[in-house]
């Protein structure tokens, strides 16, 4: 048993670690300043991350940033949920917001306001929503996608991955919610697949039916 399995499995230990690592209400979604001193701001110094993006970061999660990549001004990232990886050579656009689960495989471009959103609140009316649960729903961008501007692409609801597969492209103000075929290209709200890649032609071509929503 891990010592991150044992903390989950005592509850008394486990809210004493909290109170450690969090701030007080309203404000408890954040880490106390001397956890953020230690394990957040020595970030800042890791080559293309930018003084003024945001690192919302907890330290029992996992944040890498493979090399050459970017983190943009306004970009903000949040591990609390679950891990965010990315990868060698990726570039997050101005104003990006990246919340984990997510991995963001190489050469994968975020074009500017991108939401990549890894979890999902409960939507009981009978409870105000900050004090609904949250639930994981892990998103993946295999090699070389490419989002649009103002897309915002949400997990699915039965936490399974989503993933959009190698070389998509997502049209700019897109809402993905399901999984995107590798080689194709996806626009709207909820997205469709508008293009194929076709391998033996070179050249784009239309689905074999427009009715399928992905």
């Amino acid at each position: 048993m891990t010592i991150k399995e044992f903390i989950r499995g005592n509850a008394r230990i486990k809210k004493w670690v909290l109170a450690i690592l969090f701030r007080r209400r309203p404000y408890q979604a954040k880490v106390r300043w001397y956890v953020w001193c230690f394990s957040v701001f020595p970030r800042y110094f890791k080559r293309g991350i930018s003084w003024r993006s945001r690192l919302d970061l907890v330290p029992f999660n996992k944040f890498s940033l493979g090399s050459y990549s970017r983190i943009e001004d306004g970009v903000v990232i949040n591990n609390g949920m679950g891990d965010v990886i990315i990868e060698d050579e990726v570039h997050t656009g101005v104003g990006c917001v990246l919340i984990g689960p997510i991995t963001l495989h190489k050469h994968v471009g975020l074009s500017q306001y991108v939401r990549i959103l890894g979890m999902h609140h409960g939507i009981d009316p009978d409870k105000p929503h900050h004090h609904h649960p949250s639930t994981k729903a892990p998103i993946i961008l295999e090699e070389d996608v490419f989002v649009g501007t103002g897309t915002v692409i949400m997990g699915k609801k039965n936490g399974e991955p989503l993933v959009l597969g190698k070389y998509c492209r997502i049209g700019a103000n897109s809402v993905v919610m399901t999984d995107i075929p590798a080689y194709s290209v996806a626009v709207g709200n909820p997205a469709k697949v508008v293009r194929i890649w076709n391998f033996t032609l070179k050249k784009w071509d239309k689905p074999a039916s427009n009715d399928i929503i992905l």
